[in-house]
C-alpha cells in the first residue's frame, strides 16, 4: 500500500504541474507557430555569386530597405496584423586572399510600426560567414563556392523577453532576428552565360535556433535556403537583375517558415562602387507582402 501510495503521489504532483504549465502557456506561441519567416527570412534570402575578389579588396554595404505585410499571420490582434519593418544594413565584404572572401553583416538599425516603446527600434543579430572557393569556373562548369557562418544570439525580440510573444496581444514579434544563434551552410553556383549575362544559384541548410522555446533549450529549427539569379548588363554601368529566393521549411514542425520572394534590382556602376534599387513581392503568407529600397556598395583598397 505505501508503494501505492507514494506512485499516486507522484501521479497528482505530474498532474497539478501540468495544468500549471499549460495555464502559463495557453497564450503564448510556440516553435510550430513562430513566424520564422518574417522574422529572419529577409536575412537569408539574398542571392550572391560564387566569384572572388584579389587579395586586399574590401567593401562596405549599407542603405535603407522597408518590409511590409498588411496582415500577420496567425495575428488575432488588429492593432499588429499591418507590420512595416524599416532598416539599415550594416555589412562589410573582406578578401584576405583571391579564394576567401569574409562577409560580417554587422548589424540591421531597424524600428519596427506599428511603434510600441523604444524597444521597437534597436539593431544588432551580427552574422559572420567566410565564402571559400571550390571550383573556378571553365568552359562549360560553373564556379562553384561554399560558405560556412553563424549568426549570434544578441538580439531578440522584447516580446519574448518580456513573455509576450502571443498573438492576442501583439504579432509576437520584435525587430530583427530571434536571439538564439542560428549556423549557416551554403553553396554557390555561378555560370556567365555571354559577355553580359551570368546565372547564380545558392542552396543549403540553416538550423535555425526556437526563442520561444528557450528555456526548454531552444528546439532547433532546419531551414533549407533556396535561390536562383539571373543578372544581366545593359550598359557599362547599369545591371539588371531578376531573382526568386528564400527558405523551405525542413521540419513539419516549423510551419511559419516557408519565406519565398521574387525580386528585381537595377545597380548603377560609378567606378568600382554602385547604387542599387531594390523592388521585391512575397510569394507566401510568411513572406514580407511586398519590399523596396536602395542602397549603396562602396570598395576599397584596389591598387590597379
Amino acid at each position: 500500500m505505501t508503494r501505492v501510495r507514494e506512485i499516486l503521489l507522484v501521479l497528482s504532483v505530474f498532474a497539478v504541474v501540468s495544468v500549471v504549465h499549460g495555464q502559463d502557456t495557453s497564450n503564448a506561441i510556440t516553435r510550430s507557430e513562430f513566424n520564422f519567416g518574417h522574422q529572419l527570412g529577409y536575412m537569408y534570402s539574398r542571392v550572391g555569386d560564387a566569384y572572388f575578389q584579389d587579395g586586399g579588396i574590401w567593401r562596405f554595404e549599407t542603405g535603407f530597405l522597408t518590409l511590409y505585410t498588411s496582415d500577420m499571420p496567425l495575428v488575432r490582434s488588429s492593432h499588429w496584423k499591418e507590420r512595416t519593418f524599416m532598416f539599415i544594413p550594416l555589412y562589410f565584404e573582406i578578401y584576405p586572399s583571391d579564394n576567401i572572401a569574409l562577409e560580417i553583416e554587422m548589424t540591421d538599425l531597424f524600428i519596427e510600426l506599428p511603434y510600441y516603446d523604444i524597444h521597437s527600434m534597436g539593431g544588432k543579430s551580427p552574422r559572420f560567414k567566410t565564402k571559400m572557393r571550390l571550383v573556378r569556373e571553365g568552359r562549360w562548369a560553373p564556379a562553384v563556392a561554399f560558405t560556412a557562418g553563424v549568426k549570434f544570439s544578441s538580439a531578440k525580440p522584447w516580446v519574448i523577453w518580456r513573455h509576450d510573444h502571443n498573438y492576442d496581444e501583439s504579432n509576437g514579434l520584435t525587430g530583427a532576428g530571434t536571439g538564439v544563434a542560428d549556423y549557416i551552410l551554403l553553396f554557390t553556383l555561378s555560370k556567365k552565360l555571354g559577355v553580359s549575362t551570368s546565372l547564380h544559384t545558392h542552396f543549403g541548410l540553416i538550423p535555425i535556433g526556437s526563442p520561444v522555446e528557450y528555456k526548454r533549450g531552444s528546439a532547433q529549427a532546419d531551414e533549407i535556403p533556396l535561390g536562383i539569379s539571373l543578372r544581366h548588363d545593359f550598359t557599362a554601368s547599369i545591371e539588371g537583375t531578376a531573382e526568386a529566393a528564400g527558405m523551405a521549411s525542413g521540419l513539419s514542425s516549423t510551419k511559419l517558415a516557408n519565406y519565398a520572394v521574387v525580386r528585381g534590382k537595377i545597380a548603377y556602376r560609378y567606378g568600382c562602387n554602385r547604387c542599387i534599387c531594390t523592388v521585391e513581392h512575397g510569394l507566401t503568407q510568411e513572406s514580407d507582402e511586398w519590399g523596396a529600397g536602395i542602397t549603396g556598395v562602396f570598395e576599397f583598397g584596389r591598387t590597379r
